[in-house]
């Protein structure tokens, strides 16, 4: 993996961090994929599962994208052994100081554990995901909108009172869901680390949202997930 990895020359790649159990299936690593093969060709991806990252990679990267999850960051406090898996991705957030980062969902938790930040667990059952609209406290070059619509979908979340992620990230978007006030988008204070608790590569085309049946609405949430992830790339060039 490794020699491969140094014979990019262009350093012109970026590594998408697959945090998905090996056999579950998802279309949101296909849809990233894609959006880069169709409108983000300045840039070539490769898509890396969590239990093969080796700091190497940050030799030759210019951004990384965390993944969503079906696992729950939540159960690293009482699961010494699912921790211990995540532990090279991790420190990968730890080690990557100038290298753009965007976390998506599982993402956004994995680097709130890394830095201190709590997790927790709504205590409700899962039953598919919700297309809701999101304010931001302000516009950056990740989200240049003030309202946006975003696809949620993980009942792990982090709240925007947690200290330790108040001392470290500015805290752009937050909303309160099922009686819990979440996270939505953070910004690390000093280093390019962008955090969105929502997913801006979902939006299936056959994808039935258990609160929406407004294709508009749809429609505009997959195009701001994609301009998402498109600047996000812009951010890395920079």
């Amino acid at each position: 993996m490794i020699k491969e990895i140094k014979k990019n020359k262009s350093n012109n790649l970026i590594y998408i961090i697959d945090n998905y159990s090996v056999n579950f299936k998802t279309d949101r690593l296909r849809n990233l994929v894609e959006i880069f093969r169709q409108k983000i060709t300045k840039f070539s991806v490769k898509v890396i599962h969590y239990s093969q990252v080796d700091m190497e990679i940050l030799k030759s990267i210019r951004g990384i994208i965390l993944t969503g999850s079906e696992i729950n960051v939540s159960d690293f406090y009482g699961n010494k052994v699912l921790r211990k898996k995540f532990k090279s991705v991790l420190k990968l957030i730890e080690k990557a100081k100038n290298i753009p980062i965007l976390a998506i969902c599982y993402g956004l938790h994995l680097t709130g554990f890394a830095f201190n930040g709590k997790v927790y667990r709504m205590n409700i059952p899962h039953d598919g995901g919700s297309i809701i609209p999101l304010l931001l406290n302000k516009t950056d070059k990740l989200i240049p909108h003030k309202k946006i619509f975003v696809d949620i979908q993980h009942r792990d979340f982090i709240p925007p009172d947690d200290l330790k992620i108040q001392k470290k990230f500015e805290i752009i978007a937050t909303k309160v869901l099922n009686g819990y006030n979440t996270i939505q988008y953070m910004r690390h204070i000093n280093r390019p680390i962008y955090s969105v608790q929502f997913h801006p590569e979902t939006h299936l085309a056959d994808y039935t949202y258990r609160n929406q049946d407004d294709e508009e609405i749809i429609k505009e949430a997959k195009r701001y997930g994609e301009e998402i992830i498109i600047n996000f790339a812009n951010i890395c060039t920079q």
